[in-house]
C-alpha cells in the first residue's frame, strides 16, 4: 500500500541529513515502486532506495558510510554499530530543585556574580531552574494530547533529521502517561508529559549505534536535543503563564520562596492572535512573550522561534498607530540592533500585512526557518525590519 506522504517526508529529512553531513548526492533515479538516491562521502558510494510504502533500503559495500546511512534509516543493529560501546541514555528529566541547590552553594562560596563575570555553568543552572520550576510546580499546568502530539510531531519534523518513527514514538509517549491518569482523560500533567517524551525519545535515539554515542546529525553526545523538545512543550500547555525572568524571582527561587511574578503567555493583541494561529497552522513551534533580558536591557518579544543552528527568529507584530511614530520607530531600531547582536534574526510585520496577507507572512517566516537550518541565512543578513515588508 502506498504512503507517499510518509515517503516524501522521509526524502525531505534525508536531504536535510545529507546536507548536515556534507555528503554528495551522485545520482537520483526512479526505480520500481520507489526512488533510488546514490550518496558518496568522497571515498565510499551507497544507494538508498525509498519505497512507496515508506520503507528504506540501503545498498553498498560495508563501511562507515553504509553504517551511518543504516543508522539514519533505523536499520542499524548492535552487531554493525560503529566503533565504541554503548551505555543507557539518561531517561530522567531535569529537576529544578537540584539546580537551585547548586546555585545556592555556588553563591555561598563565590558570592553573587555580575552578569559579565557569571560563568556559563552558572547561567545554565539559572535558566534551567526557571524552566524546570514551571514544569514541576505551575498549578493546573496540563497539556492536551492534541497539543502534545502537535508539539512532538513538529519538533521532530523541524529539528531531528534522523528519521524517527513518529507514530511509534507517540504511541509510546501516550502509553507512558496513561498510567498516571484516567484512561479517558484528554489532558495530562505537563511534568508527566515531559518525562514520557524524554524517556521515549532517549530510548529511540539512534546515536546509540554510532561512534562514542554521538548523534550523526549534531555530532553531540548529550541529550540537549531531548531537553529542547521538552522545553518546546510548555507554550502549548494550559499553564497560560511564564515566570518573569528577574533578579527578584531568582533570589526567591534559590531561597524556596514561591511568591513569584508571572507573565501571561497568551497573545496581547488581535494581530498577535492572528499571527499565533498562522504559526500554529504552519507547524512552526514558537515561544510567545519571550523574555530577552540581560544586565542592561529587558525586552519582551511577541514570538520567538528557535532553530537548531543557535539563531533565534524574533517576530514582532506592529500596530502602525503606535510603531510608526518617529520616536517609537527609532527606539525599535535601537532595540533590533541590540537583539541582533544577541543572536536574534528580527522579522517585523505591520498590522496591515498580518490582516491582509497572513499566509504570505507565515510563508516568509517558514522559508527563513529552513534557510537558517540549512546554513543559508545568518546574522550577517539584513533583518526584516521595514514595516512595509522589505529589508532596509
Amino acid at each position: 500500500m502506498k504512503d507517499l506522504n510518509k515517503m516524501n517526508e522521509r526524502l525531505r529529512q534525508f536531504n536535510l541529513f545529507i546536507s548536515s553531513q556534507e555528503f554528495i548526492i551522485q545520482k537520483e533515479r526512479t526505480v520500481q515502486d520507489g526512488i533510488q538516491i546514490s550518496v558518496s562521502n568522497g571515498e565510499e558510494l551507497c544507494h538508498c532506495i525509498f519505497y512507496d510504502n515508506g520503507n528504506v533500503f540501503i545498498q553498498g559495500s560495508a563501511g562507515k558510510l553504509k553504517t551511518l546511512l543504516q543508522v539514519w534509516a533505523g536499520k542499524a543493529t548492535f552487531s554493525n554499530r560503529l566503533i565504541g560501546g554503548y551505555g543507557d541514555l539518561p531517561a530522567g528529566w531535569r529537576e529544578w530543585n537540584e539546580d537551585a541547590r547548586w546555585l545556592t552553594e555556588h553563591i555561598a562560596t563565590h558570592g553573587m556574580p555580575s552578569e559579565d563575570d557569571a560563568s556559563d555553568d552558572y547561567k545554565m543552572f539559572r535558566e534551567r531552574m526557571f524552566h524546570d520550576y514551571m514544569f514541576r510546580n505551575k498549578q493546573t499546568s496540563t497539556i492536551s494530547y492534541e497539543m502534545l502530539e502537535f508539539a512532538v510531531k513538529n519538533w521532530i519534523r523541524r529539528f531531528c533529521f534522523m528519521n524517527l518513527d513518529f507514530d511509534l514514538l507517540m504511541e509510546e509517549i501516550i502509553y507512558n502517561t496513561k498510567g498516571y491518569i484516567d484512561e479517558n482523560d484528554t489532558f495530562t500533567d505537563i511534568a508527566i508529559a515531559a518525562n514520557a517524551v524524554s524517556e521515549a525519545v532517549s530510548r529511540h535515539c539512534q546515536r546509540k549505534f554510532t561512534a562514542e554515542g554521538k548523534c550523526p546529525q549534531t555530532n553531540e553526545t548529550d541529550d540537549g536535543c531531548v531537553l529542547a523538545l521538552v522545553d518546546a512543550l510548555y507554550p502549548y500547555s494550559e499553564a497560560g503563564e511564564v515566570i518573569a525572568y528577574t533578579k527578584t524571582n531568582f533570589s526567591k527561587l534559590i531561597k524556596r520562596d514561591y511568591d513569584l511574578k508571572w507573565y501571561p503567555l497568551k497573545p496581547q493583541s488581535p494581530i498577535e492572535e492572528s499571527m499565533a494561529e498562522g504559526l500554529k497552522s504552519a507547524g512552526l513551534l514558537y515561544v510567545p512573550q519571550f523574555q530577552a533580558f540581560d544586565a542592561e536591557h529587558k525586552y519582551r518579544i511577541d514570538f520567538v522561534i528557535n532553530t537548531s543552528a543557535g539563531l533565534k527568529i524574533a517576530i514582532e507584530c506592529d500596530g502602525l498607530q503606535f510603531h510608526a511614530r518617529p520616536v517609537t520607530y527609532q527606539l525599535d531600531r535601537i532595540r533590533d540592533r541590540h537583539l541582533q547582536r544577541k543572536g536574534f534574526y528580527i522579522m517585523r510585520f505591520a498590522s496591515v500585512e498580518i490582516y491582509n496577507n497572513l499566509d504570505s507572512c507565515i510563508r516568509e517566516i517558514d522559508e527563513n526557518f529552513w534557510r537558517i537550518q540549512k546554513g543559508k541565512l545568518t546574522l550577517k543578513d539584513k533583518p526584516r525590519s521595514n514595516y512595509f515588508g522589505t529589508n532596509e
